[in-house]
């Protein structure tokens, strides 16, 4: 399996799962560039991991052509019985790799956690990420492609049309592999702040300068916590205090932490203003923990929005309206302290790990007996 940063995000949390879910009965290597946390937890599974350079998504040609080579003499090296590529600019690697002669004569896989050609993505990006899409699936070897959704294959297949046919699509979505428990919710007293939290990290993507914004509108006393990677980065700092001046007070910039589930307890409900999404594993985490989600209204959160009995969709643009969104949906939960728990019994029944991690096998053993033309 091949993943691209070393850092925590949902690429190395769902490899993480996966190589939990297949278990002894399949040998697994995880190939990435250097562990910077994302992949901690592999020794203790018994797996093995070779970190590779130039792995995560990079423009610079010579980072990239040195990353190749590295994947290509790792692989011929390894000769798996299926390389199965999930970050993005492993997926480029690899389908390229496999356009030609490959390293081995073996099973290829992609996953692609959210479509770079739906809406959200910069309009150019968009384009050329189809374009590249179509090339690669004129171009690569029959292969396998994971996709998240059936919302993302129906997507899929009528943005890139009968070349798709060629290939095999498979469905399997994300779940949260951690063991959280929705806590008791207290009724609040009046004049206690609405308790916000964010597991995010700074970039065009989770477009966190929007969640100033709507803070800013809130009418009712509010306190905002940010977790997540550079989340305690001067520069966010200083882009929030130009939206909210003296009111940053009440933003906490947290930065990376190890166990997120203490601060999903205490917090009231959970905010995402990303402008574009695979299948959130923070949205998975928030939503078993029994928070209320508010998101933005976008393909990949209608999942959870569908599924999820306390949740709202905030529009793009308009912090008003996405303020008054959250007031609504939090003023009648105050009085309800069972509402985390209902939550919960919620998310487990869509996407229990029990459930996923059986959807898992199936697709394994899928990929491994499918005799692509």
């Amino acid at each position: 399996m091949i993943g691209g940063s070393g850092q925590p995000s949902g690429v190395p949390a769902f490899i993480l799962g996966m190589v939990e879910a297949l278990g002894p009965e399949v040998e697994c290597v995880v190939v990435s560039e250097a562990d910077r946390g994302g992949y901690s937890r592999l020794p203790a599974l018994g797996v093995r991991h070779v970190a590779l350079e130039g792995l995560a998504s990079s423009f610079n040609p010579l980072t990239y052509g040195k990353a190749r080579r590295n994947l290509a003499r790792t692989i011929a090296d390894e000769r798996p019985d299926l390389v199965w590529a999930h970050a993005r600019a492993a997926v480029h690697l690899c389908r390229e790799l496999f356009s030609g002669t490959p390293p081995v004569q073996t099973r290829l896989a992609v996953s692609l956690h959210g479509l770079p050609f739906d809406p959200g993505h910069r309009r150019m990006l968009r384009l050329l990420s189809l374009r590249v899409e179509a090339r690669h699936l004129r171009h690569t070897q029959p292969h396998h492609i994971h996709l998240l959704t059936e919302g993302d294959a129906a997507l899929y297949r009528r943005m890139l049309g009968r070349v798709t046919e060629r290939h095999a699509l498979h469905i399997l979505g994300t779940t949260s592999h951690r063991r959280l428990a929705p806590a008791p919710a207290p009724r609040p007293a009046s004049g206690t702040p609405l308790r916000l939290i964010m597991t995010t990290r700074p970039g065009y993507q989770k477009n966190l300068v929007a969640a100033a914004h709507l803070v800013a509108a809130l009418r009712v006393p509010w306190r905002l916590d940010l977790y997540g990677s550079g989340t305690d980065s001067p520069r966010l700092v200083r882009a929030f205090r130009r939206v909210l001046g003296a009111s940053i007070s009440s933003v906490g910039f947290h930065g990376a932490v190890s166990d997120v589930g203490a601060a999903l307890d205490r917090a009231d409900l959970y905010l995402s203003t990303s402008r574009y999404e695979g299948m959130s594993i923070g949205v998975h985490e928030a939503f078993q923990a029994g928070l209320p989600l508010a998101l933005s209204d976008i393909h990949g959160n209608r999942i959870f929005l569908a599924t999820h009995p306390f949740a709202t969709a905030l529009p793009a643009g308009r912090p008003q309206e996405a303020a008054r969104r959250i007031e609504n949906l939090w003023a009648p939960l105050r009085e309800f302290p069972d509402h985390r728990a209902e939550a919960g019994r919620a998310w487990h029944r869509h996407f229990a790990p029990e459930q996923w991690t059986s959807r898992a096998h199936n697709m394994l053993r899928a990929m491994l007996s499918d005799p692509l033309p």
